[in-house]
C-alpha cells in the first residue's frame, strides 16, 4: 500500500491525457461522421479527465528536478483550463440545452487543452525516462524512488545499493548473479 501512495501521481498522470485527447477526438469524429451521440463521450471524457488533471496536480511529488517548475506550472494550467471547459460545456447543456461540442470556438480551446497536456506529459516524461541516447534523465529511478538502476520486471537491476556492488563484482569476475533477496 506504501508503493501505491508514494506513486499515486504516476497512477493518476494518465488518466487526463488520454481523456482530454479523446474528447477532442470524440467531438471531431462526431462532426466529420455526424454522430451526434459521439459528443456524449466526448462530454464524459472531458469531465473525467478534468477530474484527473485535479488528482494529477494535487499528487504531484516533491522534487529538485529543474524541469519541475515548468512541468507544475503546465500542469496547473491544463488543470484550469480543461475545468473552466468541462463547467461551460455541461453548464450550457443543463440550463440552455445547448451541445458544444459543435462549436468552432470550443473545438479551438479544446485542441488548446490537448496540446497542453501533451507538453505537460513530455516535461514530465522527460523528469522520469532515460534520454534515448543513453543520457542522464532529469529525475532518476522514476516511479518507485531514487537509485541508478533501471526498473525491470519489478527489481531494480544494476541499481548503486551494496547488493548491486557486489552482482557487479561478480558478474566481472566471471561468476554468475545470485537473484536479489526478495523484499
Amino acid at each position: 500500500m506504501d508503493y501505491i501512495m508514494k506513486n499515486l501521481h504516476f497512477i493518476f498522470t494518465h488518466v487526463p491525457i488520454a481523456l482530454l485527447i479523446f474528447s477532442f477526438v470524440f467531438d471531431v469524429a462526431a462532426l466529420s461522421f455526424k454522430k451526434k451521440e459521439w459528443h456524449s463521450a466526448g462530454m464524459l471524457c472531458l469531465v473525467v479527465g478534468a477530474l484527473g488533471a485535479v488528482g494529477s496536480v494535487l499528487t504531484g511529488p516533491e522534487s529538485r528536478n529543474t524541469l519541475l517548475s515548468s512541468h507544475e506550472f503546465y500542469a496547473k494550467l491544463t488543470m484550469v483550463v480543461s475545468i473552466v471547459l468541462a463547467v461551460v460545456r455541461v453548464g450550457l447543456l443543463i440550463w440552455k440545452k445547448l451541445e458544444l461540442g459543435r462549436n468552432v470556438i470550443y473545438l479551438v480551446v479544446s485542441l488548446v487543452v490537448v496540446l497542453l497536456v501533451s507538453y505537460t506529459g513530455h516535461l514530465g516524461g522527460k523528469m522520469v525516462h532515460r534520454d534515448m541516447q543513453g543520457g542522464p534523465p532529469g529525475m532518476q529511478g522514476g516511479p518507485g524512488g531514487g537509485g541508478n538502476g533501471q526498473m525491470q520486471g519489478g527489481q531494480r537491476q544494476g541499481g548503486s545499493g551494496a547488493g548491486g556492488q557486489q552482482r557487479q563484482g561478480q558478474q566481472q569476475q566471471g561468476g554468475q548473479a545470485s537473484p536479489a533477496p526478495a523484499k
